[in-house]
């Protein structure tokens, strides 16, 4: 919609045009209109306002992310569009459900941003294939049940940056549970062996 098409006070100047320009100086018809100038009063008014909250949100640290926590989206971000080795999730006589190493080691990542003290650096995943075909069952139909596989036990190696002063072996422990919490409450398959390596540490 045109800003001249919007709504528009009696002398014909529309509320929009008014509003699009509310940052500059008014120009000769606003200077010399009793309407424009009352509006332009009011819009003046709204933009402090608008701009009174912006600038709380942004300086309020209730609103603000964790740390990492735009690096974990980055990295889930590339990881679609990124090929790397599947992991199987599910396997169904009607398909499987895989997610690829990099979504799971950015998941494994942003887990590591609610622990204090750490910064999660790289993770390698290994995978130990723990398929079993189980015994078949007889149906009356003549046919039989499919073959299941078991989910795979992963062998998670992350290495980790750490804060000066903290308890390290306590902070890993939070850390490696906050994984095993994690793992299968986001992609539904136990968290397997989790190896934690300490290589550094970042100053505060």
């Amino acid at each position: 919609m045109a800003l001249e098409d919007a709504p528009s006070l009696g002398c014909g100047r529309s509320i929009d045009r008014i509003w699009a320009t509310i940052d500059q100086p008014p120009d000769a018809h606003e200077e010399q209109c009793d309407q424009c100038q009352a509006a332009r009063t009011r819009l003046q008014r709204l933009s402090e306002a608008t701009r009174t909250l912006r600038d709380h949100d942004l300086n309020d640290p209730a609103l603000r992310p964790r740390p990492g926590i735009k690096n974990a989206i980055m990295d889930v971000a590339r990881a679609e569009i990124r090929r790397s080795k599947r992991i199987v999730l599910a396997s169904t006589e009607n398909g499987t459900t895989e997610i690829s190493e990099q979504a799971l080691s950015s998941l494994i990542r942003f887990a590591g941003t609610a622990i204090p003290g750490i910064h999660s650096r790289r993770c390698h995943i290994d995978i130990r294939s723990s398929s079993t075909s189980l015994a078949t069952e007889d149906h009356p139909s003549g046919t039989t049940a499919t073959p299941a596989s078991a989910a795979p036990h992963l062998i998670i190696n992350l290495r980790v940056a750490a804060a000066p002063g903290i308890d390290i072996p306590r902070t890993i422990q939070a850390l490696r549970h906050e994984i095993s919490n994690a793992i299968p409450a986001g992609v539904g398959i136990n968290a397997g062996t989790i190896n934690i390596t300490v290589e550094d540490l970042y100053d505060v």
